[in-house]
C-alpha cells in the first residue's frame, strides 16, 4: 500500500528513525532521479555509482534537511546533482579511473532521440543542469533554483538559455 503522506511529512518521519518512510522515499524517486542522473552523466556505470551515493547521502544528512529551507524534492536533486558534479571532478582528476566504454545505446532509439541527447550533453553544466530539472523532471522554478542554489529568476534564464542553445544545436544537426 502506497503511503499517501507528503515528502516532507515522510522526511520528518524519517529524522524521527521510521525506516518505511525512507523506504517510501526511495520508492518514490528511484525511477526519477536515477533517469536524470542518467541524462546528466550520459554513462549508466557512473550513473548507477553517482544514484547510490545520493540516497547514502541522503539518509547521513537526514538530520540536516529542513523544510524551512525548501521542498524535499528539490534538496534530494541538489545531492543528486552536487554528488555527479562532484564525481565528475574527481574523474578529471583520476582519468584513469573513468570508463572508456561509450553510453549505452539502444537500438530501437531514433536518431532524433540521439540528437536530443547529444544535444543535451553539450550544453554547458548549468543550462543543463537546468535544463534537466526543470523540462524534463518537472521541478518548478522555485525548485530548480533551490536544487542548484541560485535565484529563481536565474533558474528561468537558464532554462530559456538551455532551449534556445538546443534549438540552435539541433537545427545545426
Amino acid at each position: 500500500m502506497r503511503d499517501t503522506r507528503s515528502d516532507e511529512v515522510l522526511m520528518l518521519a524519517v529524522q524521527s528513525g521510521d525506516p518505511n518512510a525512507y523506504h517510501e522515499l526511495f520508492a518514490r524517486y528511484r525511477a526519477p532521479v536515477y533517469g536524470y542522473l542518467l541524462r546528466l552523466t550520459q554513462k549508466a556505470e557512473l550513473a548507477d555509482d553517482v544514484f547510490q551515493d545520493t540516497f547514502l547521502k541522503v539518509y547521513r544528512r537526514r538530520a540536516a534537511w529542513s523544510a524551512a529551507q525548501g521542498s524535499f524534492r528539490a534538496w534530494l536533486y541538489r545531492i543528486a546533482t552536487n554528488t555527479s558534479h562532484d564525481r565528475a571532478r574527481y574523474q578529471r582528476r583520476r582519468p584513469e579511473l573513468a570508463t572508456e566504454a561509450p553510453p549505452e545505446r539502444h537500438h530501437d532509439q531514433t536518431a532524433e532521440r540521439l540528437d536530443l541527447e547529444q544535444a543535451i550533453g553539450a550544453l554547458p553544466a548549468n543550462l543543463r543542469d537546468a535544463f534537466l530539472l526543470g523540462v524534463v523532471e518537472g521541478l518548478d522554478h522555485q525548485e530548480v533554483a533551490a536544487a542548484l542554489q541560485i535565484s529563481p529568476d536565474n533558474a528561468r534564464a537558464r532554462m530559456t538559455r538551455a532551449r534556445s542553445r538546443l534549438r540552435e544545436l539541433l537545427e545545426g544537426a
